[in-house]
């Protein structure tokens, strides 16, 4: 009988040995998952970042693209308007011009 004690207590503590060992290795098990894990967004936050860094860029060379074409145009609206304007103001000059000199041919 007194055997059997023995057996069952070495079994019990042959059990709780193995269910500390589990134990342990499942604490391993997901710090090393958590690890892992954590690398994994860290590495998709850098990747996530570089990626708006391009986008952000892109645009930005876009915009001045964009930009410069603009510039352009006004640049050559404002040429045009000012080869008008200097066109009316030879003929209002000549106008001015005829104007006196009739005026003070006539007196």
């Amino acid at each position: 009988m007194k055997e059997i004690l023995e057996d069952i207590k070495d079994a019990e503590n042959s059990a709780r040995a193995m269910v500390e060992e589990a134990e342990r290795e499942a604490r391993s098990i997901l710090a090393e998952a958590n690890r892992e894990a954590e690398e994994l967004i860290s590495q998709t936050r850098k990747k996530g970042e570089e990626i708006a860094k391009n986008i952000i860029e892109d645009a930005k060379k876009e915009a001045q693209k964009e930009s410069m074409a603009l510039k352009e145009q006004y640049e050559n609206e404002i040429k045009k308007l000012r080869e008008k304007a200097e066109g009316r103001i030879q003929k209002a000059v000549d106008l001015i011009v005829e104007r006196i000199v009739t005026f003070h041919g006539n007196s």
